[in-house]
């Protein structure tokens, strides 16, 4: 998790994230999921549900499931139980891209760029909804340096020009959710204040947000509601208000006044 610098990096931009919160038929529904791989079970019988507009922060210890969650919210992963949801839709056996198509967003943890390809041709394979020469325009608006780097593979940019063109495609595709996964890890402070400033943008032009994040207290700033998994188990579900001291140190391994 984070230590005490966490309080000093947040601003507005995290606050900011809530105010499209709505009421809407929820763009996600997970209900009795149940997955893992060969014969090790993951998750159990996790159900959430993220509304339109929503920022959900998953959080939980190294191990407890989240990137698992994620990827088979996406499509990468086949649950043996349960059922996922997109706009009330089943997908539960959907395919990614058919989930992709639906408005679902997954920026997995360490980046998820194509390295070798330059990245005007990272941003053009996540234009299938818009123009591409708007498109490109729309994340240079957004990140400009990376309309510095558009002839440049991915794999030569910095860490954090990578998770920025990671990240923009969750505004270029026009997504109704967006999962993330550590958009901050292994950021200096003043790129994961970029991060989330973007972040707050995506949200409150109505998008959903599910985010899994290593900064505790940064997420519960940015957060609607909360979820906490501890051995792929659902222990804590509520608002972000309501976790204490007690969940820190007994589900997310954060001692008292560190998080």
């Amino acid at each position: 998790m984070s230590g005490g610098d966490d309080r000093a990096m947040q601003g507005g931009a995290e606050r900011g994230m809530r105010s499209g919160a709505g009421t809407d038929t929820p763009v996600l529904e997970v209900r009795g999921l149940e997955a893992g791989y060969g014969d090790t079970t993951v998750l159990r019988d996790v159900s959430l549900s993220v509304p339109s507009g929503h920022v959900l922060a998953l959080l939980g210890p190294n191990g407890a499931g989240k990137t698992t969650l994620l990827r088979v919210l996406s499509g990468l992963l086949r649950p043996t139980r349960g059922e996922v949801l997109l706009n009330g839709r089943e997908v539960t056996r959907a395919r990614p891209y058919q989930r992709a198509r639906a408005g679902l967003c997954h920026i997995p943890e360490g980046r998820g760029i194509y390295p070798s390809l330059t990245v005007r041709e990272n941003l053009v394979l996540h234009t299938w909804r818009q123009d591409e020469k708007a498109a490109i325009e729309r994340a240079v608006d957004n990140f400009p340096v990376l309309g510095q780097k558009l002839g440049q593979p991915a794999g030569q940019l910095s860490g954090g020009q990578q998770q920025m063109l990671a990240i923009v495609r969750g505004y270029i595709a026009d997504p109704r959710l967006v999962m993330v996964d550590e958009a901050s890890m292994g950021l200096a402070p003043n790129i994961i204040d970029q991060i989330f400033e973007f972040l707050a943008k995506i949200v409150r032009t109505g998008t959903s947000l599910l985010l899994v994040e290593q900064y505790v207290s940064r997420a519960l700033a940015a957060a609607d509601s909360v979820i906490v998994l501890t051995k792929g188990q659902v222990v804590f579900e509520g608002d972000p208000s309501g976790v204490g001291e007690d969940i820190f140190e007994h589900y997310l391994g954060v001692a008292a006044g560190a998080h």
